[in-house]
């Protein structure tokens, strides 16, 4: 009974999880990487769109235009590397 609830609560927590990092083949992607370093590391990602995000600048909260470059995964989660002046700001599953 007890996995059962632990099993239920897991599913219920993974919408949009967070990451620090992903891995590409052998490298491993990571918040505060270049794009010159995610594309060398990752390739071209499938697809790119812009959006407002909250960007923490200085220790501030700012919302603002980022880039968003998707990693399509076989059988896996997309990633969704947030890109803010040239540097992974976030990565996230989806």
């Amino acid at each position: 009974m007890r996995m059962l609830v632990v099993f239920t609560l897991c599913i219920l927590l993974s919408g949009q999880a967070t990451a620090d990092s992903f891995r590409c083949g052998r490298a491993l992607a990571k918040a505060g990487d270049s794009t010159n370093t995610l594309i060398k590391k990752c390739g071209e990602p499938g697809r790119k769109y812009s959006s407002k995000d909250l960007i923490d600048n200085d220790g501030r909260q700012t919302r603002t235009t980022v880039s968003n470059w998707v990693y399509t995964r076989n059988g896996r989660r997309d990633m969704i590397v947030t890109i803010y002046s040239g540097v992974i700001a976030k990565i996230r599953a989806e």
